[in-house]
């Protein structure tokens, strides 16, 4: 499988409208749902890792490890599914509009001290959410967290890619060094 192309049909109900961007795991695109017309975001495992098997979990992990936590600061996630012709799994998740962290940092542009404030609160929220459902994000940088805008203008941050969190088992203490650092 290479890059997807505007117009092709994936997982049988999802249309390619345009590319977004791609990691080390997956391309994200944007999508729109053939069925209900809505537009969504969908991340697609890319060929070189396709049969790595410790990645295509890592991947699935993704897709089901904030399943059950609420909050307006995780990504909601539609759909998890392996498209049959290209036999790539991918995950269906709420498009967002704006941009990462990271990207503002890249160009310079400076943050009022009240809207850091504001960033680092709701980043906090999101990691309570995720740390009382045993979770541990693993990749917390710049670029993994979205600023975006509620309906009323006001600041929402999302926090992205759990490809690397880990499950907490709380009777082991076994632990692993992962994500970007490395």
């Amino acid at each position: 499988m290479h890059l997807l192309t505007p117009g092709t049909l994936f997982g049988g109900r999802y249309e390619i409208v345009r590319s977004l961007s791609t990691g080390g795991m997956g391309a994200v695109y944007e999508v729109l749902h053939r069925d209900t017309q809505r537009k969504r975001a969908m991340k697609v495992m890319l060929p070189h890792v396709l049969a790595n098997d410790d990645m295509r979990q890592r991947f699935k992990r993704e897709g089901l490890v904030t399943a059950g936590i609420e909050s307006e600061h995780l990504v909601e996630v539609f759909d998890v599914g392996i498209d049959e012709q290209a036999q790539a799994p991918f995950l269906v998740m709420e498009l967002l509009r704006g941009e990462d962290l990271g990207a503002r940092l890249a160009r310079g542009e400076r943050t009022k001290p009240a809207e850091m404030l504001e960033i680092i609160e709701q980043v906090v929220r999101a990691l309570e959410r995720t740390h009382a459902a045993g979770i541990v994000h693993r990749d917390l940088k710049p670029e993994n967290l979205f600023v975006t805008r509620r309906d009323d203008g006001s600041l929402r941050i999302k926090l992205l890619d759990f490809g690397i969190a880990k499950l907490i088992d709380r009777s082991s203490k076994d632990t692993a060094s992962v994500g970007t650092p490395l």
